[in-house]
């Protein structure tokens, strides 16, 4: 069994636990051995089979989940909440929402501890980078790191507008993989590549190639291409004077601005 701080201590609550994060963390933590019946779940449409042979407690509301365990992550759609009966008291929240600042929710809970984290979309396979803000120490910090070790990787960032931005870059999972993606597709379509050999190409490259690449290293594997001076450097050269990089620069400032305006609303 995975040992970690308080394992056996007060039961952990999930809000929106059948959502792609939610349900990420629950199963990632039960395959790493939490106790089943120390896992309070909550949705909007009751039990699902994702945890079928797990014996989770099902909370029928959000007053009951906070009357059956201590910790509590919320994992719910931002728009949803708060939800009716949420009155935390003094307990420890982690919040995966996007657009609620920690001022917000200490305005909703005063007494609770209050923390902030930003899985991504790999959170359901554990290869998430997760960055987290809070003012909390000691077993509280240790653990919030517990949990997030649950998705991958976690990292305690200094400010909310680190967040913010990091919300915007890490947070935005396979969106721009995608997005590379569909471009490519469209770039081998004009080519007169069928779509039967442009699909499996396409993903030799995204899911393929790319997946041995160290971004410390990427200044160096592209100095090396073009230093060949050939068929993919022509490819790079085009695409840089066509303003690939600042295409780029110009999405992640897009939503980074998109994510402060977000929280400011609140």
């Amino acid at each position: 069994m995975t040992q970690g701080p308080d394992l056996h201590a007060a039961p952990l609550g999930i809000v929106g636990a059948t959502g792609w994060l939610g349900q990420g963390l629950g199963l990632n933590l039960l395959r790493r051995g939490w106790p089943a019946d120390r896992l309070v779940l909550l949705n909007r449409s009751g039990p699902q089979p994702a945890y079928d042979g797990f014996p989770v407690v099902w909370a029928r509301d959000m007053a009951d989940l906070l009357a059956l365990s201590g910790p509590v992550v919320l994992s719910t759609r931002p728009e949803d909440f708060p939800l009716p009966g949420f009155v935390p008291g003094n307990r420890l929240l982690i919040s995966f929402m996007a657009v609620h600042r920690i001022a917000h929710l200490a305005a909703l809970a005063p007494e609770a501890r209050i923390v902030r984290a930003m899985p991504n979309g790999a959170a359901p396979e554990g290869r998430s980078w997760t960055p987290w803000l809070g003012d909390v120490g000691g077993e509280d910090a240790a653990l919030v790191r517990h949990l997030l070790s649950a998705i991958g990787d976690e990292a305690r960032v200094e400010t909310e507008d680190q967040i913010d931005i990091l919300t915007a870059l890490s947070g935005s999972g396979p969106a721009y993989p995608a997005l590379l993606a569909q471009a490519l597709l469209a770039a081998a379509a004009e080519a007169g590549l069928p779509p039967h050999l442009a699909r499996p190409a396409v993903a030799a490259v995204v899911n393929g190639a790319a997946a041995g690449l160290r971004v410390e290293e990427a200044e160096t594997v592209l100095a090396t291409m073009q230093g060949y001076r050939g068929i993919t450097a022509a490819g790079l050269d085009a695409a840089e004077t066509a303003g690939f990089g600042p295409a780029v620069t110009a999405a992640i400032r897009a939503a980074v601005a998109k994510a402060r305006a977000s929280g400011r609303e609140q």
